[in-house]
């Protein structure tokens, strides 16, 4: 499977801007107020097999044009961000304009031998799956041989008994 994963510089792949967000969130929250728009959808990432990374998302409400992915120095980057206008007139000198404003943005790192070029994403009642293949070569066997000192001598010669 996925044994080694880089991270990057950054703690856990987020800008400070995305860190500073989460931080004031779980402020909000922790008083008992809401927190903003803006959020970081949990994820899953998983593999079935040795040629394909999946990773899932959460994204209730928001379209295929909603949202946009990008791979940047084997970074996988997504974005999404929603915006809803609701306007009420009448004949009368009342009027109600209701703004909603949703965004969240998160980051993976792929690992090596990720195949950017054939990232396939689909958004399917509120989930977004992207499937990212991945390219691993065949692990090479290597041979070790024993050393010319006393010591791999002993070592062999207590192995052979």
């Amino acid at each position: 499977m996925f044994d080694l994963v880089r991270r990057p510089s950054d703690a856990l792949g987020l800008s400070t801007f995305e860190e500073i967000d989460k931080l004031v969130d779980n402020f909000w929250r922790s008083v008992g107020m809401p927190s903003s728009s803006f959020s970081l959808p949990s994820i899953d990432i998983y593999s079935k097999d040795d040629k394909n990374m999946v990773v899932e998302m959460q994204a209730p409400g928001f379209d295929t044009d909603d949202i946009e992915l990008n791979v940047r120095n084997g970074v996988l980057e997504v974005k999404g961000e929603k915006s809803e206008k609701d306007e009420e007139k009448d004949g009368k000198k009342s009027y109600v304009v209701r703004e909603r404003n949703a965004s969240f943005a998160r980051r993976v790192v792929l690992p090596e031998g990720a195949d950017a070029d054939n990232i396939s994403a689909e958004l399917d009642k509120g989930l977004l799956r992207i499937t990212v293949p991945v390219i691993r070569p065949e692990a090479k066997r290597i041979q070790i041989k024993g050393g010319k000192s006393d010591t791999a001598k002993k070592l062999t010669a207590k192995a052979e008994k």
